[in-house]
């Protein structure tokens, strides 16, 4: 009887590690966009439904500029290796909070408002970074 609980015990402790590490893995990040542009309401069990993760030919090369910054700002623990941003698995299956970060690496008034904060606070560090990356986004135009 003894033998059965402990391997129960011991069963159910592998589970819970193997779960741990499977969501604290780190995989690399990949943009994500809505899944279609002309949404209509209707009913959605999973938020994820509404995301789908974008072909790098269908998002805007600021994206991959600019995605260490936004994740910078965020206080998101990521990895950078070869050029390549690894985030936790964890983090990437939440498909809403992926989108936030890829609308903010592309939208050139989150980091003009983020450049006005910076100025404010005096982060002139900061602030001179911020202005590169908006030359950035008005060389492409």
């Amino acid at each position: 009887m003894k033998k059965k609980i402990y391997i129960a015990i011991i069963v159910i402790i592998l589970l819970f590690a193997s779960y741990f590490y499977w969501q604290n893995r780190y995989v690399e990040l990949r943009p994500v966009i809505l899944a279609e542009e002309d949404y209509t309401r209707q009913i959605i069990f999973f938020d994820n439904d509404l995301y789908k993760f974008a072909e790098p030919n269908e998002i805007s090369p600021n994206y991959y500029k600019n995605i260490k910054f936004v994740l910078d700002r965020s206080g998101q623990p990521y990895i950078e290796k070869n050029g390549i941003i690894y985030v936790r698995n964890y983090y990437l299956n939440d498909m809403n909070l992926m989108w936030n970060y890829t609308t903010r690496s592309t939208n050139p008034a989150w980091f003009k408002l983020k450049r006005e904060m910076d100025s404010i606070n005096g982060d002139y560090e900061n602030k001179k970074k911020l202005d590169s990356i908006i030359k950035g986004f008005s060389s492409l135009k």
